[in-house]
């Protein structure tokens, strides 16, 4: 009866230990970027990109002065730069700020600011067990407010659905 026991217990244990799955890592569940390049408006060829002077980008819906990897506040930016939308929301607005500088005086922002919405629709992918769900965006439009003053002349969006696939290609044009 022990020997029974015995072999019943080693074989529950492998069983046990067999259905078990080692952790996973994530390393591609990252939800992708809103990928921008700057073009000259006033070139015929539109894939001449053209740099963008003391660039900042505030969030409106924080306050918040937005820096990443691919530029630092106040920095020129010769290409492309890449920006996060909100999950939370259909709706992400920044200022672009060209040429952005601080009145020393009043403390008040001196640049040239284009206020940007993007729209969107927010769709969620499945990406595995140890990652999750990645947001992705579809169906993405922007509008401004336009002004006499706009250092931005013109947007084009290129490519409308946003995911992890198109995450390292230019989303929209922005010409100035």
């Amino acid at each position: 009866m022990k020997k029974i026991l015995s072999a019943l217990s080693i074989i529950t244990v492998i069983l046990y230990f067999s259905s078990c799955e080692k952790d996973d890592i994530c390393v591609e569940g990252d939800t992708p970027f809103l990928v921008i390049g700057f073009y000259d408006a006033d070139d015929e060829d539109t894939t001449v990109f053209k740099t963008v002077s003391s660039l900042r980008i505030r969030g409106i819906d924080n306050d918040s002065i937005y820096s990443s990897d691919t530029f630092s506040d106040r920095s020129s930016v010769s290409d492309s730069i890449l920006i996060p939308l909100r999950l939370d929301n259909t709706t992400t607005q920044f200022e672009f700020i060209s040429n952005s500088a601080t009145d020393d005086a009043t403390e008040l922002e001196t640049g040239i600011i284009d206020t940007l919405s993007f729209n969107y629709e927010v769709g969620e992918e499945y990406v595995s067990r140890a990652c999750g769900f990645v947001g992705n965006f579809n169906e993405l439009d922007t509008t401004r407010q336009v002004f006499s003053s706009d250092w931005i002349k013109r947007i084009t969006i290129l490519e409308s659905d946003i995911d992890l696939e198109k995450s390292n290609t230019i989303h929209v044009k922005i010409f100035h």
